[in-house]
């Protein structure tokens, strides 16, 4: 089969035949149809987060397509099924593992980072169904990016209602792809006005398509006043989709008393809480982190009954996916990447 590899920290991605999976007992191999190019692809492959056991690998830990071989033992899905995949895989004994958190196990086996080649090819092997997520309306290209995407803001979105109500704010820092889904999910689950903030023109406009009530410039020097002024002083929950020290000094600056904020995702800023400085009190600080299997199923439910819509998708053949690795580092991807390694 045709995959996209990586065989250096800072080299391309290099196109090349290689062994089509074959499934073992329990086992399931997935047609590609469709596999996310995600930012936190772009960490790896420059050598920022440097977390591969060996190389050459096959990236991509979006995925989504079609039933191709169901090892023995398999009852839950057969051949020509249309499946999302979950890919937070684990070992399956560790407190997290057993807690239904999968994805924060001690020695965790992400598809496509730890251990298990990813979705960068035309075929998939899937070490057990149960990581297998039925489709019946969603396209299994729309589904791919559902998979970290958008249940990577729905956990962090979760975890944080406790915080929200229809009179306090929700700031939303980043209007990429994940932001986008982000600010949709939060029009789904709460009534929180929401102030979104991004420095691109056309993210801006998405923001705003995506439900957000106040989309702000975030290279205005007045914008920490404006979040201010529209908040009556600080918000009760930012959601940090970007993860850079500027970013992260601005979501602690904005947070209300007793308010929450939350770096979404895979990202490489530091925050540094100083209370009566930069925060006010009991301001909570969490990092949270992709989703568990239960979380993804929830978003796939709201994304079958059309409730949850896509952002932006762009399609793009296998042999483009150092074009897209560009496109990504260059921040001219409007919503979200999907590569199509089986045409």
């Amino acid at each position: 089969m045709k995959a996209a590899r990586l065989h250096s920290y800072g080299g391309p991605l290099v196109i090349e035949e290689v062994p089509t999976p074959e499934p073992g007992e329990g086992q399931v191999v997935v047609k590609v149809e469709g596999a996310g190019f995600c930012h936190s692809d772009l960490h790896i492959i420059d050598g920022e987060v440097q977390l591969l056991p060996a190389m050459p690998v096959i990236l991509g830990h979006e995925n989504a397509g079609v039933v191709a071989q169901a090892g023995r033992g398999v009852t839950e899905v057969k051949e020509g099924d249309n499946v999302a995949v979950y890919g937070g895989w684990g070992c399956g004994y560790c407190k997290a593992c057993i807690s239904g958190d999968e994805h924060l196990c001690v020695q965790p086996r992400w598809v496509g980072m730890l251990g298990y080649d990813g979705g960068y090819a035309e075929y998939l092997l899937v070490p057990n169904e149960r990581y297998l997520v039925k489709l019946d309306r969603v396209a299994t290209r729309e589904a791919a990016v559902l998979t970290d995407a958008a249940v990577t803001p729905y956990r962090a979105i979760k975890k944080a209602l406790p915080f929200l109500s229809p009179d306090r704010h929700v700031l939303v820092i980043g209007a990429g792809g994940v932001g986008q889904f982000g600010i949709k999910l939060l029009k789904l689950l709460c009534a929180s006005p929401i102030i979104a903030v991004e420095i691109d023109d056309a993210k801006l406009k998405a923001a705003g398509s995506c439900g957000a009530d106040e989309a702000l410039d975030g290279r205005s020097p007045d914008v920490a006043a404006k979040i201010l002024e529209l908040s009556g002083g600080g918000v009760t929950v930012t959601l940090d989709f970007v993860g850079n020290d500027q970013t992260l000094a601005l979501a602690l600056g904005m947070a209300a008393t007793g308010g929450k904020v939350v770096q979404v995702g895979l990202a490489g800023g530091s925050a540094c809480l100083q209370v009566m400085r930069n925060s006010r009190f009991e301001v909570q600080f969490e990092a949270s982190f992709w989703g568990n299997l239960t979380e993804l199923r929830e978003v796939i439910a709201l994304a079958e009954s059309g409730r949850l819509t896509p952002v932006q998708l762009d399609y793009y053949p296998l042999e483009q996916i150092n074009d897209v690795y560009r496109l990504m580092k260059e921040g001219s991807i409007p919503g979200r990447a999907v590569i199509t390694p089986a045409g």
